[in-house]
């Protein structure tokens, strides 16, 4: 662990404690012009000052920036649910990737190492359950792509970190159903999570971003995607 201390942040009021963990990338062609971006307390340009708690740079090595129990600023203008101050509730974390507007590259293996050693840690320390493991365009879709229809979900999955829908028969007669009634798909999202906008375009992309990458452009609800939704809400974490 590298210690970065960033003058970005604050302290958390509402809610006191890190109740999920916010996944992104960086977007820049380095890690160094990030680390220096993140620790910039007077940033020239629109975006203004800005932090992850962490990074991961292409290495593997983790930094650290801002304590856990501050509020670093890394979610921007977002909502989950109810919650509409994500920096307050959330840890973030940035993995170092050139992103969608440098073309999109895979993720190392060594950072999704470095990642899966680290969200288990702080979900233990935290008591942070899977449900609550997201994307930064989860919780600002529209706004957000990262960390992006590459960033290996499954992965995390399988090392007992996050949600992934089931590999369920996509010719279910439920997942069937709800493909037949467009409104109650969209409200199975609204009560999945996706509070951040009504565009149901917008919706249906950033979900099959996380969950079902490989329909990301089909611009038709499906069956598989309705499945997705149905199995997400199956495995939840009673609230």
């Amino acid at each position: 662990m590298i210690q970065t201390p960033s003058q970005n942040w604050d302290e958390r009021v509402t809610p006191p404690k890190p109740e999920y963990i916010i996944i992104h990338y960086t977007g820049t062609r380095t890690a160094e012009e990030a680390r220096q971006r993140f620790c910039d307390p007077t940033p020239d340009d629109s975006i203004g000052r800005i932090s992850p708690h962490y990074m991961i740079d292409g290495e593997g090595k983790v930094f650290q920036f801002v304590e856990e129990s501050k509020r670093a600023w890394h979610a921007g203008k977002s909502q989950w649910k109810d919650i509409t101050d994500m920096n307050a509730a959330s840890i973030g974390i940035e993995i170092w990737n050139t992103g969608h507007e440098f073309d999109l590259e895979d993720f190392i293996p060594a950072q999704i190492d470095a990642l899966i050693e680290l969200v288990t840690d702080l979900q233990t320390r935290w008591i942070i359950p899977n449900t609550n493991i997201l994307g930064h365009s989860d919780i600002a879709p529209g706004r957000k792509l990262d960390p992006g229809e590459k960033f290996p979900w499954r992965k995390l999955e399988l090392n007992g970190i996050g949600l992934m829908p089931e590999l369920l028969d996509d010719d279910s007669e439920p997942a069937r159903q709800l493909m037949e009634l467009p409104s109650k798909f969209y409200e199975h999202l609204a009560e999945y999570g996706y509070r951040y906008t009504q565009d149901q375009g917008v919706l249906l992309r950033e979900f099959r971003r996380h969950f079902v990458p490989h329909a990301l452009h089909n611009p038709d609800l499906d069956v598989e995607t309705c499945a997705a939704i149905l199995s997400l809400l199956n495995q939840r974490q009673p609230s």
